[in-house]
């Protein structure tokens, strides 16, 4: 698997670029992710929208998963919102998969603020496709 090659698809993701996401680190079974926090991304509590952090940990975690060669979809997932926080310049995720299966393959993943603080964790789970990394 082209680790590198991965990264840059996943990079050149049309929702995922027009968010500003960027992937740091792909190897088997891991994935970390960068988010540069823009003015849109904040609610009306002055912190960041939930989605925005469902998002990040999301894709992280899909990330994750393609490491084994195929393209996946998302088949269920349960994040937990652990901390908001104000004026977050960039957030951070990190997905390792806990399982990996034929059919299913299941990640956790943490997000974080440029500070460390823990903001939120999941369980994502994922389907390979039928779809080759090619």
């Amino acid at each position: 698997m082209d680790y590198n090659k991965l990264k840059q698809l996943r990079d050149g993701e049309y929702f995922g670029n027009m968010l500003g996401l960027k992937h740091i680190e792909v190897r088997e079974g891991y994935a970390s992710t960068e988010l540069k926090v823009k003015r849109e991304f904040i609610n009306l509590q002055n912190t960041i929208h939930g989605g925005i952090l469902l998002t990040l940990a999301d894709v992280t975690g899909g990330t994750a998963a393609c490491s084994y060669g195929n393209i996946v979809a998302t088949v269920d997932n349960s994040y937990h919102f652990l901390r908001a926080r104000e004026d977050i310049r960039m957030l951070r995720a990190e997905a390792k998969v806990i399982r990996a299966g034929r059919r299913l393959i299941v990640t956790e993943v943490l997000v974080s603020d440029e500070a460390g603080t823990l903001l939120g964790q999941g369980i994502f789970t994922y389907m390979p496709l039928d779809m080759p990394i090619a």
